[in-house]
């Protein structure tokens, strides 16, 4: 299992990405992305290269899949992947996990929304923030 910070990865995302983007996903911060593959194939018993061999991929695609290089992974990879291991669920391969306050604070905010179909306060806060900085307004 190989977890890497979320900053770690905001950090060496996409150079082109807007800072909007940027700083909503920021809002992450000390969360865990965490890449289960090496996992699957040692239950398995098979190597990255026979996976490699069984999704089409090359072996430095797989290898860099499984250390959580690079920025991105496309969905037929990902399919790909799931098919070979045959695994339900993508979180079976990779997993987001939050602080724990986050966690609790994030659940509350989803059923709040939820219940009452209506955006809560910080999100909302969130949302006028984010409209006015795409739109080059300042926030002051």
């Amino acid at each position: 299992m190989k977890k890497i910070e979320v900053d770690t990865l905001i950090e060496g995302g996409h150079s082109l990405m807007n800072e909007v983007v940027m700083d909503t996903a920021r809002e992450l911060s000390r969360a865990h992305f965490v890449v289960k593959i090496d996992e699957l194939l040692k239950e398995r018993g098979i190597t990255q290269k026979q996976l490699a061999q069984m999704t089409g991929m090359r072996v430095g695609t797989i290898s860099d899949i499984v250390n959580g290089k690079g920025s991105s992974i496309n969905k037929a990879q990902l399919f790909s992947i799931m098919v070979a291991l045959k695994v339900t669920r993508m979180s079976d391969i990779y997993e987001v996990v939050l602080p724990e306050e986050k966690r609790k604070d994030y659940l509350m905010l989803q059923d709040e929304w939820v219940n009452n179909r209506e955006m809560p306060v910080p999100v909302k806060e969130m949302y006028k923030k984010n409209v006015l900085k795409a739109s080059g307004l300042s926030l002051d």
